[in-house]
């Protein structure tokens, strides 16, 4: 007797959950990585650096609406979606290790950034005749 998930695993093609192995195309499970404090620190930063580039949808909700709500509403969306895109990261990180690679320190992002701002504000001047 089919049961709801298997019915509709039959029809998607997709794995049931019920099942013992994973369906065509899924991912193998592994043993994953143990959580110290440097990746934590290195979480913390992923999620602050995303959270903040997220927080400029505050601008063209400034644009868009004239409600105070909706702006905020745009800014939080945009807080809320980088740093989930960092915390998903980091747990795609310690489930696969060898796949993902881990988000990088404090350190090591200013670095970059302060390597690669100069540059595009110098092409950017280049482009617009400054």
């Amino acid at each position: 007797k089919f049961l709801p998930c298997r019915r509709l695993a039959a029809l998607s093609g997709l794995g049931c959950r019920r099942r013992a192995h994973p369906g065509p195309g899924a991912m193998p499970e592994s043993q994953g990585k143990l959580v110290d404090a440097t990746m934590v620190s290195s979480l913390a930063t992923k999620v602050a650096l995303n959270a903040a580039a997220g927080s400029l949808a505050f601008i063209p909700g400034c644009v868009l609406f004239r409600g105070t709500a909706m702006r905020c509403l745009c800014g939080g969306m945009g807080i809320g979606f980088g740093a989930g895109v960092a915390w998903t990261q980091f747990d795609l990180h310690v489930r696969h290790p060898g796949l993902v690679p881990m988000p990088e320190s404090f350190v090591v992002e200013a670095d970059r950034l302060l390597s690669v701002v100069p540059d595009t504000l110098r092409s950017m001047r280049a482009k617009l005749g400054f």
